[in-house]
């Protein structure tokens, strides 16, 4: 992500201890060593513990948030109180929660358009494993989070041996919303981590002899750390907290305890090896429908306008209308140009009925990528989704056009400026 609007890409990583840091990348395209994110007080950032960041523009004033996934503290953000170009991070950090008020809960969070409305929900990994969809139920500009429903339920722990490998995803799941194959439909990525296990020979009558003689000095030792830890959990509880004497005591046993564990470990019969895997579930598209929701779509060359109009629940009489630009690998479109550039902006239209109107300006949730080349251009890659709302007579919307306006390129050429046009044929929805 393009952290301060200077046109490159820069990274954003979270960490086990809970500071949050940023890998700036230079004028020569080399990124810099990583350095901790500043709250407003001039002290390093730090949310939760076992955190991982988003930066995405939450509260619609122009700049980017953070949204910060943790372990087990739910969800935060934190407010950008800078600006786009210079961003000062809130030491007031807010929850997130549902519109019902309840914590939203997840090891990372990702927003993108899970349901093809033109909204950002919010996707979250578990730290059991598995994810959760929490639908936008809100605008843009203000989101609201539905109840979290289940995309990937989590798994019992089962014990996986080293040779076979997992059947499924593991713990402190990681997601990311993507069109992986460019059929038009969000598929789902999630990382994971995952301890295997291997059986080791039997000790040797030598590794036997070895284990034997360590053994009591071993258990002496773990008997005076437990006995050392009592008395801190002790003080603790009396509301004394851990006096200077208790920490000396703590740091002596495990001067002891440390190495001799180091050598029995190496007796161990059943060691356990970490792993990480990246688990890809893909989504069927959906089926061109007749009955609520009507679809439609046009192609040219590695472009794909899809378009869809759905009926509000409300009575209001309004259509709700959501238009992707699909890219093939390679290509973008473009999101900003200057103003006297001959590159046209990426932009929907409508050709309106009689009797309908638009209801609700075109938005788009779409994150931009910066043209390393040119701090004033931006692009769309992948695709671009718009929605908008129409208001539209009794008679439905039959011959409403949607039109997409825009220039694709790849390194090697641009082709023409294009508009990629679909009609609703339908009588009524």
């Amino acid at each position: 992500m393009d952290y301060d609007a200077d046109g490159d890409i820069d990274i954003l990583s979270g960490s086990y201890t809970g500071e949050l840091y940023l890998f700036e990348r230079g004028k020569d395209g080399e990124l810099a060593q990583g350095r901790y994110l500043l709250g407003d007080d001039g002290k390093p950032l730090k949310v939760a513990s076992s955190v991982t960041p988003e930066a995405i523009d939450m509260d619609a004033d122009g700049d980017l948030d953070l949204v910060v996934g943790t372990r087990s503290s739910g969800v935060k953000i934190v407010t950008n109180v800078g600006t786009r170009a210079e961003p000062k991070w809130s030491t007031k950090i807010t929850q997130l929660l549902t519109a019902d008020g309840k914590k939203i809960k997840g090891s990372n969070a990702h927003h993108a358009d899970w349901d093809g409305d033109g909204l950002a929900d919010l996707i979250v990994g578990h730290e059991n494993g598995g994810a959760l969809w929490h639908r936008n139920t809100g605008k843009a500009n203000a989101p609201v989070y539905a109840a979290a429903a289940v995309l990937v339920g989590k798994n019992d722990w089962e014990e996986f041996s080293e040779a076979d490998g997992p059947v499924h995803p593991g713990a402190r799941s990681k997601v990311h919303v993507t069109d992986w194959n460019g059929d038009g439909a969000a598929d789902l990525l999630i990382g994971d981590v995952q301890w295997l296990y291997e059986t080791l020979p039997p000790l040797t009558p030598e590794q036997e002899a070895e284990k034997a003689a360590l053994t009591p000095a071993y258990e002496a030792a773990r008997a005076a750390a437990n006995e050392a830890y009592k008395k801190r959990n002790e003080s603790v509880r009396s509301g004394a907290g851990v006096t200077d004497e208790i920490t000396r005591q703590l740091d002596e046993v495990s001067k002891v305890l440390s190495p001799l564990s180091k050598k029995m470990s190496v007796f161990d019969r059943k060691v356990s090896h970490t792993h990480g895997w990246v688990w890809l579930y893909q989504r069927t598209a959906k089926p061109e429908s007749k009955s609520a929701t009507l679809r439609a779509s046009q192609e040219f060359g590695p472009t794909t306008l899809r378009a869809s109009a759905s009926p509000l629940a409300d009575g209001s009489g309004r259509v709700h209308i959501v238009s992707t630009l699909s890219l093939e690998r390679g290509w973008h479109v473009y999101a900003n140009v200057a103003p006297d550039s001959s590159y046209p902006k990426t932009q929907p239209s409508l050709g309106l009925v009689d009797g309908s109107e638009i209801a609700a300006q075109w938005t788009t949730t779409t994150t931009e990528t910066p043209d390393p080349k040119n701090i004033e251009r931006s692009w769309y890659v992948d695709s671009v989704t718009f929605a908008c709302d129409v208001q539209t007579p009794a008679g439905g919307i039959k011959d409403l056009a949607v039109h997409m306006h825009f220039q694709a390129c790849n390194e090697d050429l641009c082709l023409p400026p294009k508009v990629l046009s679909v009609t609703f044929s339908e009588d009524e929805l």
